[in-house]
């Protein structure tokens, strides 16, 4: 994807900017030859689902001129390593639960020189219990990683009381999920501040970010041990 034609796609950014993500879709898809970090083979496929999907949650942040960003479930390194590029004034943490991704993606940064990234392996329901990691984020990002309701659970520990926790939803019966999340919300201390929906290039259809605010600190037995969120939702 050319400078002109990601601007033209809604995401506007330098030349420098461009060049570094044009670079990360390289590191991906060879480091994707090897180990499994995306079903995407196509290097216009990659810009689309990686890059400006990612860079949906630029606009958003505009509103936060720096801080901790903690990407839960962080995969490929989408959505955490395109915003570190764009935004190099925000630090941010890649999370994963698997070693190979995690991994892969500290040389993908490496190989970008990206000196404001961070790579953490774990389980988000033990390490959000972890003194350190334990509500101290500023914005907690997760793409692709569980039903809204969980996600939800693991994302509270991590993200700060007056933070914000961007998921990454499909447009399809929107309202639907974000109402069949609401119980789980209340219990995590989150509160619906903002949607947003965007279409990808490429034919990808339409996207939505839903953003919730922490209103309160998250009662201290949550998120619950490992497993639990998943076989029975809040």
């Amino acid at each position: 994807m050319t400078h002109a034609e990601l601007n033209d796609a809604g995401i506007c950014v330098n030349a420098a900017v461009h060049a570094r993500l044009a670079r990360f879709v390289a590191a991906l898809l060879d480091e994707n030859r090897s180990i499994n970090l995306t079903a995407t083979r196509d290097p216009d496929d990659a810009w689309a689902l990686h890059v400006c999907d990612s860079l949906a949650l630029l606009h958003p942040l505009a509103r936060q001129p720096s801080g901790r960003l903690f990407d839960l479930g962080a995969g490929g390194g989408s959505p955490g390593i395109p915003l570190a590029i764009a935004r190099e004034d925000v630090h941010v943490t890649l999370f994963d639960a698997t070693r190979k991704k995690i991994a892969a993606q500290r040389r993908i940064a490496e190989r970008l020189g990206l000196n404001n990234v961070t790579t953490l392996w774990g389980r988000a329901e033990s390490s959000a219990h972890e003194a350190a990691l334990r509500e101290a984020f500023d914005v907690v990002v997760a793409r692709a990683v569980a039903p809204l309701p969980v996600v939800m659970e693991y994302a509270a520990g991590f993200v700060r009381p007056g933070g914000t926790c961007w998921f990454f939803e499909s447009c399809r019966a929107l309202e639907e999920t974000i109402a069949g999340a609401e119980r789980a919300a209340r219990r995590c201390a989150l509160r619906l501040a903002e949607t947003r929906s965007y279409t990808l290039p490429g034919g990808h259809g339409r996207r939505a970010l839903v953003g919730y605010r922490k209103t309160r600190p998250l009662p201290k037995h949550l998120p619950r041990p490992p497993g639990v969120p998943k076989k029975t939702p809040l």
